[in-house]
C-alpha cells in the first residue's frame, strides 16, 4: 500500500470512526434523557456488557490478536483453503459459546453485580432477563470480526468503521421506541420486569442493532469475493496455529476480565455510579476511537505485511510513525478531557431525566479516566507491534502488569475519590505500561524508544 492510498484509507476510516462514535455518543444522549442515572442503567449496563465480556474472554483475544496477521499470511501465500477452515471452524465455536453464554446468565450477572443496592432480588431478576437477551450478540460479534479481519487483509478498512452506525441507529430508534410507546408509564427497574413492552424495547434494540452492523459487513466480504465457503476443520494447520498463537491472547483477556470484575463491584452497581463510570468510559473512547483506532486499524496490515516478507526497516519505519502519530493525536484531546470535564458531561447529558447529581458523577469519572488518554492509545498501538509477529506472550505478562496496577489503585482511590478514584487509577495504569509496552517494542524489535520517537 501506498503511502498516498494509506492515507485516504485513514481518511476513509476517519469518517467512519466519527460518524459511528458520534451517533454512538447520541445514543448515550438519548439513554441519559429517557433512563436516567438509576439502578435500571446500572442493570444495562452490566447486561449489555456481558456479550463483550464472554466474546473477549472466549474468542475476541483469538480474533483480534491472530486474525489479520493471519490472513494477511494466507492472501500473501493464496491459501483460500486456509481462510476457509479458520471462518467455518470459528463460526461453530461462536455458536457454541453463545449458546452456553445464554444458558449460563444468571452466573455472568452475578458476577459483575455481587452486591447491589438497592432491592437486591429485583435488580438481579431484571438484569439477569436483560443479559439473556444481550448474550445473543456474541454470534454477530464474532462473524463481524471474522469478515472485518478477511476485509482488512484485503486493504479494505472504510466498511467496518461505517457499520457501527447501522448498530447505533438501531439502538436510537429503539429508546426513542421506549419514550413513544404510551402504554410505558415509568420508566424504571420495577417496570422493565421480563416480557414487558419496556424490557423488549429496552432488550431487543441493542441486540438488533449489533445483527445489523456484522449482516452489512458479512454482506461486504461476500460481494468482494473476500469470503471462502466456511469449512469446519479443526486439524487443519490454519486453525491449530491459530489456537497456538492464541493462547496467551486468551490469558490477555482474563486479565482484563478480573480488573473489569473488581472495577465494576467497586462502582456499587445499583447506586447510578456504575452508569456514571460506564457512561464517562463511553465519552473517553470517542477521540481514542476516531484518533488513534483510526491509526491502529489501517496499520496493523502494514505491520503484519513487513513481518510476512521479513522486511525489518518497513515494519519500524511504520511503527514509529503509527506510534508518533498516536501520542500527537491524543495528547491534546487528554489534556482537554481532563480539565474540561464537567462542562463537556453537561453539554452532552444534562437533559431529561439525567439530573445534576449524574452530570457531576459522570464529570468527576471523567476527569480521572482523560488523565490516560494518551497512554491508553500509545499501549493498545504498541501491542499490535507484538501481535504482527505472532507474539502474543508478551503482551500478556504486560497487560497482567497493567491491570494489577488498575485493581490495586482503584481499591486505594475508590473509597476516598469514588468514580474519581477508578478513573484516575484506569489512567495511571495505562500511563505506566504505555510506556513500558514501547520500550519493549524497542527492546524486542529495534523500534524507537518513547524518548527518541519524536527525532528523525
Amino acid at each position: 500500500m501506498t503511502r498516498r492510498s494509506h492515507f485516504a484509507s485513514n481518511l476513509g476510516v476517519a469518517g467512519g470512526t466519527l460518524a459511528s462514535r458520534l451517533t454512538g455518543l447520541i445514543r448515550i444522549v438519548v439513554f441519559a434523557a429517557v433512563i436516567g442515572q438509576t439502578a435500571l442503567a446500572d442493570a444495562f449496563d452490566v447486561g449489555n456488557n456481558a456479550p463483550n465480556v464472554i466474546y473477549e474472554l472466549l474468542l475476541g483475544g483469538t480474533l483480534t490478536a491472530a486474525l489479520v496477521p493471519l490472513f494477511v499470511a494466507q492472501r500473501e501465500t493464496n491459501d483460500r483453503e486456509g481462510t476457509a477452515a479458520v471462518v467455518g471452524t470459528s463460526l461453530i465455536a461462536l455458536f457454541v459459546v453463545t449458546i452456553a453464554a445464554v444458558f449460563a446468565a444468571p452466573l455472568v450477572f452475578r458476577l459483575y453485580a455481587l452486591s447491589p443496592s438497592g432491592d437486591v432480588q429485583l435488580f438481579h431478576s431484571v438484569g439477569t432477563a436483560l443479559t439473556r437477551v444481550f448474550l445473543v450478540q456474541i454470534f454477530f460479534y464474532g462473524l463481524n470480526a471474522l469478515a472485518t479481519g478477511l476485509l482488512n487483509a484485503r486493504g479494505n478498512f472504510v466498511v467496518a468503521a461505517w457499520a457501527p452506525v447501522a448498530a447505533n441507529l438501531v439502538a436510537i430508534g429503539a429508546l426513542l421506541g421506549i419514550r413513544g410507546d404510551a402504554t410505558i408509564e415509568n420508566v424504571d427497574l420495577a417496570s422493565a420486569s421480563e416480557g414487558s413492552r419496556l424490557f423488549w424495547w429496552f432488550s431487543l434494540g441493542p441486540t438488533l442493532g449489533i445483527a445489523v452492523m456484522s449482516f452489512i459487513v458479512v454482506a461486504t466480504a461476500i460481494r468482494l469475493g473476500a469470503l471462502p465457503t466456511p469449512r469446519f476443520a479443526p486439524r487443519h494447520p490454519a486453525v491449530r496455529r491459530l489456537v497456538r498463537v492464541s493462547t496467551w491472547a486468551i490469558g490477555y483477556i482474563a486479565s482484563n476480565q478480573i480488573a473489569l470484575v473488581v472495577v465494576k463491584n467497586l462502582a456499587e452497581p445499583g447506586s447510578g455510579r456504575l452508569d456514571a463510570y460506564a457512561k464517562a468510559m463511553t465519552i473517553f473512547q470517542l477521540p481514542h476511537g476516531l484518533l488513534a483506532v483510526t491509526i491502529v486499524t489501517t496499520t496493523a496490515p502494514l505491520l503484519s505485511s513487513a513481518v510476512v516478507r521479513g522486511d525489518r526497516a518497513e515494519f519500524v519505519d511504520h511503527f514509529r510513525r503509527g506510534a508518533r502519530t498516536t501520542l500527537a493525536l491524543t495528547l491534546p484531546s487528554s489534556v482537554i478531557m481532563a480539565v474540561f470535564a464537567p462542562l463537556i458531561v453537561r453539554v452532552l447529558l444534562g437533559w431529561g431525566a439525567f439530573s445534576d447529581d449524574a452530570v457531576t458523577a459522570t464529570a468527576r469519572a471523567l476527569t480521572g479516566l482523560g488523565v490516560g488518554l494518551a497512554g491508553f492509545s500509545l499501549y493498545l498501538f504498541a501491542l499490535r507491534g507484538f501481535y504482527s509477529h505472532n507474539d502474543t506472550r508478551t503482551p500478556f505478562f504486560i497487560n497482567v502488569g497493567q491491570n494489577g496496577l488498575n485493581i490495586v489503585l482503584a481499591i486505594l482511590l475508590s473509597n476516598r475519590y469514588d468514580v474519581l478514584g477508578l478513573g484516575l487509577a484506569f489512567a495511571v495504569s495505562y500511563l505506566v505500561f504505555g510506556v513500558v509496552a514501547v520500550e519493549m517494542m524497542a527492546r524486542r524489535h529495534g523500534t524507537a524508544r518513547l524518548t527518541t520517537l519524536f527525532s528523525r
